[in-house]
């Protein structure tokens, strides 16, 4: 289990993922080279194959997907265009954009690899592995597996709506055949990730490199799956499960916020984040986020935060405003890519950025949410777990006036706690959209419709599958 990605130069996913025709669907032919029968063999096999499932996930077409995500929100703005932005700023994304194909497809190259792994362990084909190891590999397929799916569904489904038809195609073996298939419906692909999810909770592995996925990570999504699902109670609970026991398993907050960004996916805060070295060791494009800047929206409310409003300035430390949007934006702190979270340069010698999809900041506020949202919560409690995070911040405690303004100011907490990492604020203002705690417009002057809340089928996707249904207004 401690062998470093970094260090497996000639993965068997190169194999795995090949590229897609242009009218490819959701489903791709996976192997060029090697049968399936020649893929596993033994534990060692099966751990190129496993390793072949993580860096999938820092594939070009995947990794730096945040940033556009910040633009359909109120994270930020592009300044300058990069690949598939056009539509992002003002929520008016085309259906002929090529890069949602390629961010459609990536997601379903990873599926099919995780397929293939759970398929081949569950087959017995790794002869001499361990009961343990196996079900420690199974748990973080499956992990990968739910997170394609929570990610697709976010991206392409009615996510906020478990009435919904609009859900993404569930595909659960490996395939190597092009297979048109309709979409399940949003509660169907939510009872798959549940499963995988709950699997990977009971047998994933502890005490393990945070850029690996383990029991502790499971849990942690689970926990923010099961808040987008509208259950409440067991999301605070899971929630509050990973705060307590984060640390037993080398889990909790950095006491400087800087320090995450500054230690990067080795940070005793983060719960996943993937693996990025120097050459071509796993780079993500984060260092795009060069081509931002911060909305309107987002600088107001950071300075606020530490006095009135236009007092705040980035001049050396930055002053006036929230110490991480001074630390992000300063002139001592912004680094070259002008925002310190994604201080790495592009170049051969750089660590590279990485991906903070999962850091324990965010698990605070899930509770807090949860919590307040939850029948009977306490909304004592879920003031404490936001203000944990304010504390840390540096910023003045909120006091508690009534619930409404406690969601209003949990919602708010996450941007300035989480902008430009994992694009969680543009996916809170379509759930409070859908509660009913926020108006779109009030939110961006740009969201008009409730069409606008998913992205739009890709073209190639729909011409590739004649059952799937696009989605509405596209």
């Amino acid at each position: 289990m401690k062998q470093y990605i970094k260090k497996i130069k000639t993965v068997l996913f190169l194999a795995l993922a090949t590229s897609i025709s242009s009218c490819s669907i959701d489903d791709i032919k996976p192997f060029n080279k090697l049968t399936p029968d020649d893929a596993v063999r033994d534990e060692a096999s099966a751990q190129l194959v496993l390793n072949g499932v993580y860096n999938s996930g820092r594939a070009f077409d995947v990794n730096f997907f945040p940033l556009h995500l910040a633009a359909l929100g109120i994270e930020g703005t592009f300044s300058t265009g990069i690949s598939g932005s056009k539509g992002f700023n003002t929520n008016e994304v085309p259906v002929d954009n090529i890069y949602l194909t390629n961010l459609y497809n990536g997601h379903y190259k990873t599926i099919n690899s995780c397929n293939f792994l759970i398929q081949e362990l569950e087959a017995g084909k790794a002869i001499g592995i361990s009961e343990e190891r196996k079900g420690e590999m199974l748990s973080e397929a499956k992990f990968q597996r739910a997170f394609a799916y929570f990610n697709l569904l976010r991206y392409f489904g009615e996510f906020y709506n478990l009435n919904s038809t609009y859900g993404v195609v569930l595909r659960t073996e490996f395939s190597t055949t092009l297979d048109a298939k309709p979409r399940n419906t949003v509660a169907e692909v939510y009872k798959l990730i549940e499963e995988d999810l709950l699997f990977a909770s009971d047998k994933g592995p502890i005490y393990i490199d945070h850029f690996y996925t383990g029991s502790l990570a499971a849990k942690a999504l689970l926990s923010k799956v099961y808040l987008y699902e509208g259950k409440f109670t067991e999301s605070a609970t899971l929630a509050d499960d990973v705060i307590s026991n984060g640390p037993n398993e080398g889990y909790e907050l950095e006491l400087n916020y800087a320090d995450i960004f500054a230690k990067s996916f080795r940070s005793s805060e983060v719960i996943f984040a993937p693996f990025t070295g120097p050459d071509n060791e796993g780079k993500t494009a984060m260092y795009q986020v060069n081509r931002m800047k911060s909305s309107n929206t987002f600088k107001t409310l950071a300075d606020v935060q530490k006095g009135t409003s236009n007092d705040g300035s980035l001049v050396g430390s930055g002053s006036g405003f929230d110490p991480r949007y001074a630390f992000a934006y300063s002139d001592n702190t912004k680094k070259g890519n002008g925002n310190g979270k994604y201080p790495f340069a592009d170049n051969q010698q750089s660590q590279g950025n990485t991906l903070y999809h999962l850091r324990l900041g965010e698990i605070y506020l899930i509770k807090a949410e949860a919590e307040a949202r939850r029948t009977g919560g306490d909304l004592d409690i879920a003031l404490e777990s936001l203000n944990d995070i304010r504390f840390r911040a540096g910023v003045d405690l909120k006091t508690l006036s009534d619930k409404a303004t406690l969601l209003n100011d949990i919602r708010e907490e996450k941007l300035l706690e989480l902008f430009f990492e994992n694009g969680e604020s543009w996916f809170d203002i379509v759930r409070y959209v859908n509660l009913g705690n926020l108006t779109a417009s009030s939110a961006k002057a740009s969201l008009v419709s409730p069409n606008q809340f998913v992205l739009p089928i890709p073209l190639q996707v729909i011409a590739g599958n004649k059952f799937i249904i696009p989605n509405k207004g596209y």
